[in-house]
């Protein structure tokens, strides 16, 4: 399976996800050099799915030069209601990286994953007291302007750590389920592939939309585990970065910064246990038969 793995040096965590290199992951590509945007380029990508959101890709550090003439939007988030309707999105202005390098990508969609539906369920799990102090952390941040780093980081100690990450993995498939839904009908459009799954360390928003496509293609648990562990190899050149990122920015648990095998498969049992298969979860958050067909036939097309 380390045949996966596509190796160039500034861009980390890099592998094919299919046989048909129709999808690639990888963590974020805004430290990626000159020459290595070049062997990038060779992989054809026209569009990254990029599970952070518009502020999180703009304060990342990086010269972001793979983004050279390429469009960046936001996807906004419809109702439950309204999760069928055509998608929208919303240009996101950022300074461009200069005349260096010419990006055959076309378009970065960037995701919000943490939206009011997930923070409100993490809020809720709080006792009373701690409700109360995060509030007064969220005062500061705003005061502070530091886009929320207290408010997350009292929430990494008294509620996300004792519950793990295999249970964030779970909030996300169940609280950022729409954005999920909008990044597979993405991949279903042949237009949009090859592309290119990432987020920051593209092990955790990346690995769980990588496991739900695997195992609609038809992939084993044990296959779609052990792939997601290989973000274990995948990041250990910049095993120091993650845990500043993680550890050291927001307080989380050392864990957090790993891509264990268990890890992936206590999330799977959860959707087998929860909805009986991938097929009836991907139903639930509004991909029906006919999108889940178009998506494999999408992936599976020479």
């Amino acid at each position: 399976m380390e045949e996966l793995g596509i190796p160039i040096a500034t861009l980390p965590n890099l592998r094919r996800v299919d046989s048909t290199s129709k999808i690639f992951r990888s963590s974020r590509q805004d430290l990626v050099s000159p020459e290595d945007c070049k062997k990038l380029n060779q992989l054809g990508i026209r569009t990254i799915l990029d599970f952070r959101s518009p502020s999180e890709y703009k304060l990342a550090s990086g010269n972001k030069l793979f983004d050279a003439n390429t469009e960046i939007v936001s996807t906004l988030v419809p109702s439950k209601k309204n999760r069928d309707s055509p998608i929208r999105t919303k240009k996101v202005t950022v300074n461009p990286p200069g005349p260096e390098y010419e990006s055959r990508v076309k378009r970065r969609y960037l995701f919000d994953f943490f939206q009011f539906n997930y923070i409100k369920a993490i809020f809720v799990r709080a006792t009373w007291y701690q409700q109360l102090i995060s509030l007064l952390y969220l005062i500061v941040d705003l005061i502070m302007r530091n886009h929320f780093k207290y408010f997350v980081r009292y929430f990494g100690v008294t509620v996300l750590n004792p519950a793990g990450l295999g249970q964030q993995y779970i909030d996300i498939l169940e609280y950022s389920s729409t954005q999920i839904q909008i990044a597979l009908r993405l991949l279903s459009e042949p237009e949009n592939l090859p592309a290119l799954i990432s987020c920051a360390h593209g092990k955790d928003r990346t690995g769980i939309v990588v496991a739900l496509v695997q195992l609609l293609l038809g992939k084993s648990t044990d296959y779609v585990a052990e792939e997601y562990a290989l973000s274990e190899i995948g990041l250990q050149g910049i095993r120091q970065r993650v845990e500043v990122e993680i550890i050291d920015r927001f307080h989380f648990d050392e864990s957090f910064t790993h891509a264990r095998k268990e890890t992936m498969l206590t999330t799977l049992q959860y959707i087998y246990d929860t909805y009986g298969s991938v097929e009836s979860y991907l139903e639930y958050i509004g991909l029906g038969k006919e999108d889940q067909e178009k998506l494999k036939q999408a992936l599976e097309a020479e």
